[in-house]
Order: C-alpha cells, then structure tokens, then sequence
C-alpha cells in the first residue's frame, strides 16, 4: 500500500520536472548528467526504499540506465534535508495510522519533494559535487571510475 501512494506522488512530483517514468523508476539526462529515482519494496516488510543514482550522460543507451549500474548511487536517507519523520513514511503500517489520503499528502511534503528539490537541479559533475558536500550524507556509493573527479578539491 505505502508503494504504490509513493509512486503516485513521485510521479506527480517527478513529471513535470521532466523525467520519465518507466516501471518505479523515474529518469532524465539534464546537461551533461543522467539521474535515475528508483523505489524498491523492501523483501521483509511492506515497508520501501527510495534509491538516487547519477551516471554521465554519455553512459546512459537509449536514454535509460538503472539505479543499479549508475555510478554514484545513494538511498533518500542519505539526503540530509529527509526527516526522521519523512523516513518513516515509507513503513507499512502507517497507512493504518494516517490514511491513504493524509499518508500521499505527507508523502508528497516530506519525501518527494525534498528529493526533487535535491536533484532537479544536477546538471553538471560540479553540480553533482557540490549536492554530495552540502547536502548528501556519507552514505554513498562513488564508483572508482568518477571516484577522483568527485572527490578532487575545489
């Protein structure tokens, strides 16, 4: 249940910026980046996870490249301005608690915008630097091969 209220609002966020949607994915390349938001049900629960990938844009067949081959890839919680409160939106049982309408709304407020607001505007390696030292946690996966780009100083 919690899926498929997150995908109604990722995709009424996600669309009009832009980015398609296939499956529980929703893609674009912007300047010289692709970027890919991927939801994935947990194998447990009814809970799921929100995961962010960044590839360039050269890397990218036929205008899609999943979460998974991206080269710097990160969960929503990884995403500093996410609250505790954002994050436990996207556990099961709280559809019980708030229902499927106050549950999308709080949805859209506290996980797919704030996602949106993190990513619509990475367009460039610099652009996507400067995301991961201001406003991305630790937790983040950096492929070797952009590993020193992104890194570097300055």
């Amino acid at each position: 249940m919690v899926n498929s209220i997150l995908l109604e609002a990722l995709n009424e966020v996600f669309k009009p910026l832009g980015f398609r949607k296939k499956s529980a994915n929703w893609y674009r390349v912007a300047g010289d980046l692709y970027c890919v938001v991927s939801v994935q049900e947990s194998s447990w629960d009814e809970s799921c996870y929100v995961n962010i990938g960044f590839a360039p844009a050269v890397k990218v067949k036929a205008g899609w490249l999943p979460e998974s081959k991206c080269l710097v890839r990160f969960r929503l919680d990884a995403i500093t301005s996410i609250s505790r409160e954002g994050l436990d939106l996207l556990y099961g049982e709280v559809v019980e608690v708030r229902g499927e309408g106050g549950l999308r709304v709080d949805i859209v407020e506290k996980v797919a915008s704030p996602v949106a607001r993190a990513v619509n505007s990475i367009e460039s390696i610099h652009d996507l630097k400067s995301l991961l030292r201001t406003s991305v946690s630790d937790q983040v996966f950096i492929h070797r091969e952009i590993r020193d780009e992104l890194l570097a100083e300055g």
